[in-house]
């Protein structure tokens, strides 16, 4: 398959509505030209100078890649001449053709623009032909800015076509922003400024701050004076009153100057994205009794985000990722977390060599960033699937290894700087697969903790490895006196260099998963009590020659090469426990779950994949209230067994329920209850899993393979499987042998 064409987008701000529109129409006009799509999107503008945000800027060089096939540039995004300037220069070292979005003409660059001397007209005629307004002043944005002078110049065509006064008072320059209405607003209440009967204002942002200023001052909007903004923003249709405004042809802006930019790399003309011509969207603020539309995804965006931005302020997200010492660690918890990111198709965490480098170094060492150094993907997510197929180092010219080689079809991925004041650790690139659209704000505050939670685990992993170098057997948990997840890979290093006498190994993982109520219950003390107590009788449950550890603060593991261990092993330790609950010194009264996986010796074995797949794969679970209160808990297990080792057969809610002499919908809430996921959701999962091994390990055909894991319906297979793995079983399975052949 040939190479597609790789845009890149310079821009900020991607998260508020006049530029997510925009982006909308690049990205949709770009996958009906088989284009892939790179943003490169700064976390913050640079309109104030900071060692942070210097810092930032490191993410421009990325420009310099030779992936790129040419640049969109929206440069009135950047506030202040000297990053302007910065990315000019990086623009022109590339070599490449850039296409300005909005601005004047460029002695180097192309540029499109969007009419808004048209727009603004039409606003302006709105107020004088429907209102019978005729002392109207206008509110534009900074003077000498070219969407600035284009917007006062279709109010001043207004009012002269109509015959309109425009004297001394009528045109002020602003900021597209809050100061200059709140200026405004001021000298009309104080009377040093004469009162007009409205005002055009150059954004909504700066026509809501007008509207709120007046009206704390006593001046009624809109019986007193009437006031209009200008890109049809979301925060206009909340706001009190709702703000008449514009909807400006965004993504129309968007997909023509990708349109016009493909025809510069290419010589040749693309097919066209249907346009989303601008209108006039009428609220309160005019005078108008309309009422705002709201659109029914975007009200869903808004509350889905509003969910998991208080989950991300009052929950566990940052104690979890930052308590840590080791970046391994720190990629499986923040992989728990990425739920958050509402419709992520994919995720990348990618950090350089330097940083991964630097947790062996001083803390005093400055980590800089040039495009082309290594990089390396620590956390690789499809939708809900942690990938391992992204370990090795790669050169960051490439971006990401996703824009490399053969794809199905074209993507679109967001990449920002992972930075901390004046060290740059390195990206974060997401896609929301074949969604045209952008991240919002909560995505900012989500990789604001990332980048903190990196600064830290370089601090813990500096001082452990000072410790290290000092004291080598420092393999060993402190609080449990176990290997710890150094301990247990040097340990399972020695094993694979003497060679393995068994076909397989098996990967066994005792989660406790009680120990974080404990946390907040009781303090770290007590945590440690228990832990400690736990790993005693876990000790006690292993054999010779087998491997036992503390894998992280809460999760223990066995390494083995016998077979059916963690039954054994969970049987022993629900024994054990049981007796230890009568000798308050060494109790360990814990909820916790076991989780196996086998790993034949053939295969390259990844130890850290091994152990993830082993703490998803739970097969015993043990719940120490829950047990007492609820006799039904062996019965669901025993039943979950058999989903997972059958999950073709037509299981049936009624008949379950039936066999276990239980209602349907108790049922249902208890085995939620015990296995975080409904007996649907799970018998899903189960299906698909098999039918992946079988995509992997067999040559049968799709067909076939839909029948054997339970599917009466080859589509709806496909597109259950689809929705899973972001790819159809076909897509899958080729991509699986392209990736085998290419570690080959």
């Amino acid at each position: 398959m040939k190479k597609r064409i790789l845009i890149g987008v310079i821009i900020t701000d991607c998260f508020i509505d006049f530029q997510e529109e925009i982006l909308r129409g690049i990205i949709s006009q770009s996958f009906r030209s088989e284009c892939d799509v790179a943003v490169i999107a700064p976390l913050h503008n640079f309109f104030n100078g900071s060692v942070h945000k210097d810092t930032e800027k490191y993410i421009f060089d990325l420009i310099l890649s030779d992936k790129f096939d040419g640049f969109l540039y929206d440069r009135n995004t950047f506030y202040g001449e000297e990053i302007r300037s910065h990315i000019d220069d990086l623009l022109m070292l590339s070599g490449k053709p850039v296409m300005l979005m909005d601005s004047r003409e460029h002695k180097s660059f192309e540029t499109t623009s969007v009419d808004d001397c048209e727009a603004f007209e039409v606003i302006t005629d709105h107020l004088i032909d429907v209102h019978g307004y005729k002392n109207i002043y206008c509110l534009t944005g900074p003077k000498k800015v070219y969407l600035s002078e284009e917007r006062l110049k279709g109010y001043v065509n207004s009012m002269k076509k109509h015959g309109l006064t425009i004297d001394k008072y009528s045109c002020h320059y602003g900021d597209f922003w809050i100061d200059a209405a709140k200026e405004m607003a001021a000298k009309i209440i104080d009377g040093r400024l004469p009162k007009p009967e409205a005002v055009v204002c150059g954004n909504d942002i700066t026509a809501i701050t007008l509207s709120h200023a007046l009206i704390a001052g006593g001046i009624r909007v809109p019986e007193d004076i009437a006031v209009t903004g200008y890109d049809a923003s979301s925060d206009a249709e909340n706001a009190e009153p709702s703000i008449t405004t514009y909807s400006r042809p965004n993504f129309q802006l968007g997909a023509e100057a990708c349109r016009r930019l493909y025809r510069i790399i290419t010589g040749r003309i693309c097919p066209k994205v249907p346009n989303e011509n601008g209108a006039l969207r009428l609220g309160r603020s005019c005078g108008c009794n309309a009422k705002p539309v709201v659109h029914r995804e975007l009200k869903r965006q808004k509350q889905v985000n509003s969910e998991f931005e208080s989950q991300l302020l009052y929950g566990d997200m940052l104690f979890d990722i930052t308590n840590t010492d080791n970046v391994p660690v720190f990629s499986d918890r923040l992989d728990n977390y990425t739920y958050m990111l509402y419709k992520m198709s994919h995720l990348r965490i990618c950090l350089t060599e330097k940083y991964i480098g630097a947790t062996k170094g001083s803390y005093h060492d400055k980590l800089t960033f040039h495009c082309g150094d290594d990089v390396r993907v620590v956390l690789a997510k499809s939708t809900a699937h942690r990938e391992y197929h992204m370990a090795d180092t790669y050169s960051s010219s490439e971006i990401i290894p996703d824009l490399c080689g053969d794809k199905p079809y074209p993507s679109a991925y967001y990449v920002s700087p992972l930075h901390y004041n004046d060290n740059f650790f390195g990206y974060s690139a997401i896609s929301f697969g074949k969604e045209p659209i952008s991240f919002s704000s909560l995505y900012l505050k989500w990789i604001n903790y990332v980048n903190v939670a990196l600064e830290l685990v370089r601090t813990k992993a500096i001082m452990s490895h000072t410790i290290l170098k000092t004291n080598r057997a420092l393999h060993y948990d402190k609080v449990t006196g176990m290997l710890n997840r150094n301990g247990v890979e040097q340990e399972f290093a020695k094993r694979a260099a003497v060679g393995f006498n068994m076909d397989s190994v098996d990967f066994i993982t005792v989660e406790l998963t009680g120990i974080k109520n404990t946390y907040y219950r009781s303090g770290e003390e007590k945590c440690n009590q228990i832990s400690s107590a736990f790993a005693g009788i876990l000790k006690t449950c292993v054999a010779d020659k087998e491997i036992c550890g503390m894998w992280n603060n809460q999760t223990m593991c066995v390494i083995t090469f016998r077979e059916n261990r963690a039954q054994e092993i969970y049987e022993s330790l629900c024994q054990k426990i049981k007796e230890s609950s009568f000798n308050s010194e060494n109790s360990c009264n814990v909820d916790f779950s076991v989780g196996t996986f086998t790993q034949p010796v053939g295969d390259k074995i990844d130890i850290s994949e091994a152990m993830y797949k082993s703490t998803v794969n739970k097969v015993y679970t043990y719940n120490t209230s829950e047990l007492i209160e609820n006799p039904q808990f062996e019965k669901l297990c025993a039943l979950r067994n058999k989903i997972m080792k059958n999950p073709e057969k037509p299981w049936k809610i009624s008949e379950i329920a039936d066999s276990l002499y239980l209602s349907k919908s108790y049922l249902q809430k208890i085995y939620k209850t015990f296995f975080n996921k409904s007996i649907i959701e799970e018998m899903i999962e189960f299906r698909i899993n098999n039918a992946k091994e079988l995509l992997i390990n067999t040559e049968m055909t799709v067909t076939d393979i839909s029948r054997k894991c339970g599917y009466s319906s080859y589509n709806y297979f496909v597109r259950q499987f689809r929705s899973i793995e972001g790819a159809s079983p076909s897509e899958y399975r080729e991509n699986y042998r392209r990736e085998s052949l290419s570690e080959e």
